[in-house]
């Protein structure tokens, strides 16, 4: 009872490794070893700013100019000339498409330690069972 108490013991300690179960997930679904584009958006937006300045002459008169965001309006109130430069928001959107592979697989070493173990525990196991075998020999 033992010795079949052991083996399963052994039995359930083997698993199926990771390259196993990829091969099966492979199999399922193949579409998974492609890869995923993925789009990164970045968005700068600059503030508003506004500047202005005053000149004093003798009319009344306004003058609006907008060029590359940049609005300025000049305004003549009899001596008084005021100008106000704004630089209106911007936004710059930059957009990259990059490549993600969805598996990467590695090659990795074998563990053989597991397996020096289990056999290092069954020699011991095989022994220990001939040496009681024949301790009942020796006895009766």
């Amino acid at each position: 009872m033992r010795s079949l108490w052991l083996i399963s013991v052994m039995l359930l300690l083997q698993s199926c490794g990771a390259k196993y179960h990829l091969s099966r997930a492979i199999a399922k679904d193949p579409t998974i070893l492609e890869s995923v584009a993925v789009k990164v958006d970045t968005t700068i937006i600059t503030e508003n700013k506004a500047l202005r300045d005053t000149l004093i002459l003798q009319r009344i008169d306004t003058l609006t100019l907008e060029r590359n965001a940049v609005r300025v309006k000049i305004k003549r109130i009899h001596d008084t000339i005021q100008i106000d430069a704004e630089c209106l928001p911007d936004t710059i959107r930059i957009q990259k498409v990059v490549n993600v592979p969805q598996v990467v697989y590695k090659e990795a070493k074998p563990n053989n330690t597991i397996k020096y173990i289990l056999t290092i525990s069954f020699f011991f196991f095989t022994l220990a069972l001939l040496l009681k075998y024949i301790n009942n020999i020796f006895n009766k």
